[in-house]
């Protein structure tokens, strides 16, 4: 969680990308050498005012600093923000103030994750809008920088319509997080989903906390069902398009295949460890197919998405466990 009050400057700096800091850091080690970036994925220089503000579609704009993104657009009534990164909180009421003098409205918020939302006091006289299992999380934190939604829905769609501009929330299930849903724009054919894509980067830890893994193959499905040409992820330094939703997709297809295949090619030995220690048996079973499958997606990847050789090996592990936890069978078609 980020630090939101007293930071060192160490800290300030990680918050300002959207990371956190332990109030004590352990000493400096040596940094393994890293695949380069690629260009496309590649940092842009941050203006005086400590944030990036850009243009998107005909009446909408991120604004960025670091690797965190919120967004907005300007209707004909008022503005409605897409989720409120506290990374950016400072700077989001200026920003909207740069280029109207309308009031924020509403504030969807697209999970209850504080990274993304924890900004959203800044605006106390907007509608709080969001999926109904989000609401319930929020109730369940009590965290006044997190308010508890004003505007909920069950189910999996629910249309909000402000100043003539359409916003179409979908829920495609647990992914991500529960609760955690789909923007799009129809008419300016623009899509919005946090934590599930990365535009141009591979995927965060543990794919970022996520509550059910084989879920978010389904939400980038559901993303690449809709009509759209500009993608927003939530995180990185710039915006995505199409072609980033299919690359992503295709990295977790292979990352899921080739670590299921591997799971019945190296078979674990319960031998190389003291007897009934399961757990270190499958520590061993389970680095031996992380070493297995991460090379084979760094060829393929990286040179396509950002930091592939940083949580790839940690991930393959974690769909291991997801693989014959959450959802042992998905069919072979989605997985193609």
């Amino acid at each position: 969680m980020i630090q939101r009050t007293g930071v060192t400057a160490g800290a300030a700096a990680l918050a300002a990308a959207g990371l956190s800091t332990p109030a004590t850091a352990a000493p400096a080690t040596q940094a393994p050498d890293f695949l380069p970036l690629p260009e496309h994925a590649k940092p842009f220089p941050i203006p005086a005012e400590g944030y990036r503000l850009e243009p998107v579609g005909d009446n909408g704009y991120v604004v960025s600093a670091g690797v965190a993104q919120g967004y907005f657009f300007v209707t004909r009534t008022g503005v409605v923000m897409l989720d409120a990164p506290v990374a950016v909180a400072e700077f989001l009421p200026l920003a909207v103030k740069r280029v109207t003098d309308k009031p924020v409205t509403h504030v969807i918020l697209t999970h209850d994750h504080d990274d993304h939302i924890a900004g959203a006091t800044k605006f106390p006289e907007a509608k709080y809008v969001s999926h109904k299992m989000t609401a319930e999380l929020l109730r369940m934190y009590t965290d006044p920088d997190r308010p508890v939604p004003d505007v909920t829905f069950s189910g999996k769609h629910h249309r909000l319509t402000v100043g003539g501009e359409r916003f179409e929330l979908i829920y495609p299930g647990a992914n991500h997080e529960h609760g955690n849903i789909i923007v799009h724009l129809p008419r300016q054919k623009i899509a919005m989903m946090s934590d599930v894509v990365a535009p141009g980067w591979a995927p965060y830890l543990h794919y970022g906390n996520a509550d059910h893994i084989p879920g978010i193959l389904k939400a980038m499905d559901a993303v690449l069902e809709l009509d759209f040409e500009i993608f927003l992820g939530g995180h990185t330094y710039r915006i995505g398009d199409r072609h980033d939703v299919e690359v992503c997709r295709a990295f977790f297809v292979d990352q899921w295949n080739w670590t299921v295949q591997a799971m019945k090619d190296i078979p674990l030995d319960l031998s190389v460890v003291e007897a009934g220690n399961l757990w270190a048996a499958q520590a061993v079973w389970f680095n031996r197919i992380a070493d297995h499958v991460t090379p084979r997606l760094v060829t393929k990847y990286g040179k396509e998405l950002a930091a592939v050789d940083a949580f790839t090996h940690d991930n393959v592990k974690a769909i291991i466990v997801s693989s014959f936890t959450d959802d042992p069978n998905i069919p072979a078609d989605a997985l193609k």
